[in-house]
């Protein structure tokens, strides 16, 4: 009878830790981002080719089984993309949802997963939100955000002497958190804001914008658009010739695809800050050229920060023996985080990666010697600066 009672025992314990390891018998992540509109350029489908890689890389199991992905185009629609994010949390079983981009869909999924104790891993939204006042300890933040990117090209071109801006910010979510970091670092570094003007997504003639500026008295504009905004923007900069009048351009942060579309030639000597860039060093390059190999073009820091983020969070999932979200977080905080991405790694208790940050510059064409080989370092921030410490942090988690 012992012996009976003995192994009944045995049988359900084995039973209970093969469901904790995965309900459902396989780790699924999805990749929920913009793969049709504005954002597209930045990440899109060289997002899904890098988390594919990601999962090979890892082996294609976890826990002994299958790891799976599935990705959906929110198409920048904040009711599409929360619906989506629902069906894969409630249906589907999906067990983290990565990449993220549009700040505004960010923020109603990071509430979502709060709710259904799921992991977000992004990389995407600009928005401190899900780690600051809205946190709830299920986001991961894993590249960037206003504090980071806006403080390193701010405080480079007051050091150059520029005093009076223009601030040019995306009318959206993302957009108006630029716009007050810029502020709030251009007013503590002593110089004045000398107009601001938020453009709707999708515009494609800033000619009035640009005026605005010229005529502002503004030595610098600070450019907060990006993708095919950016691009547009940055074009008619060159037909107004703002730059040939003395005018100084500046962009917070710009990707790759941003530089392939408008050319080393308009973009010559611009600086922006950015997490990573593929020729960073020997193992960013070799990242870079495995994925050129399978869409054509060197990768974005998107792509390469969601490689990193999956690639951990499967090791997390094997450290913590399980995919349940709150065991895998703990793990998350736990294992050294360190890849060709993130130099200096320390995830904070609201969610917040810090990492090294880069300054770069974007190249002459006569510096260009190989294939998409458009921006050199200019310096290197450390993650304890590039960050606001988690000591002055709105989100106390612990």
């Amino acid at each position: 009878m012992k012996k009976f009672l003995l192994a009944t025992t045995l049988l359900a314990s084995l039973t209970l830790s093969a469901h904790a390891q995965s309900a459902d018998g396989v780790v699924k992540i999805g990749v929920l981002n913009d793969q049709s509109t504005s954002f597209s350029a930045i990440g899109g489908t060289e997002v899904v080719r890098a988390v594919e890689l990601a999962i090979k890389d890892f082996g294609g199991k976890a826990l002994g089984k299958p790891i799976v992905m599935v990705s959906a185009d929110h198409q920048n629609k904040p009711d599409v993309g929360l619906a989506i994010a629902r069906e894969w949390l409630e249906r589907d079983n999906v067990d983290a949802i990565a990449d993220m981009a549009n700040s505004a869909i960010a923020l109603g999924v990071n509430t979502l997963l709060g709710q259904k104790k799921k992991i977000g891993l992004f990389v995407s939204p600009l928005t401190d939100r899900p780690t600051e006042a809205d946190c709830n300890g299920y986001v991961v933040a894993w590249a960037y955000d206003a504090y980071s990117t806006v403080g390193t090209t701010v405080k480079a071109l007051l050091g150059e002497g520029q005093k009076n801006f223009f601030i040019l910010s995306p009318d959206y979510e993302a957009g108006k958190v630029q716009e007050a970091a810029v502020e709030a670092e251009v007013t503590a570094g002593g110089g004045v804001i000398k107009g601001k003007v938020r453009a709707p997504l999708g515009t494609t003639d800033f000619s009035s914008y640009l005026l605005q500026a010229q005529s502002s008295g503004a030595q610098a504009i600070i450019m907060n658009v990006s993708g095919p905004e950016l691009i547009n923007a940055m074009k008619q900069v060159q037909e107004f010739g703002l730059i040939d009048s003395g005018m100084k351009i500046a962009v917070t942060f710009m990707h790759q695809s941003d530089v392939r579309a408008i050319g080393v030639e308009a973009l010559k000597g611009v600086r922006f800050s950015a997490p990573w860039f593929w020729q960073k060093d020997a193992a960013s390059a070799d990242f870079g050229k495995r994925m050129m190999a399978i869409t054509g073009n060197a990768p974005g820091w998107i792509a390469a920060g969601t490689y990193s983020a999956v690639s951990n969070y499967l090791k997390a999932v094997e450290k913590a023996g399980t995919d349940d979200a709150d065991a895998v977080l703990k793990a998350m905080r736990e294992i050294e985080i360190k890849d060709f991405f993130v130099q200096n790694g320390k995830l904070y208790p609201n969610g917040r990666l810090i990492h090294d940050m880069y300054l770069l510059e974007v190249k002459a064409p006569g510096e260009v010697k190989e294939k998409q080989d458009f921006l050199k370092l200019a310096a290197t921030v450390p993650a304890e600066k590039a960050f606001k410490p988690y000591s002055a942090s709105a989100c106390k988690l612990k």
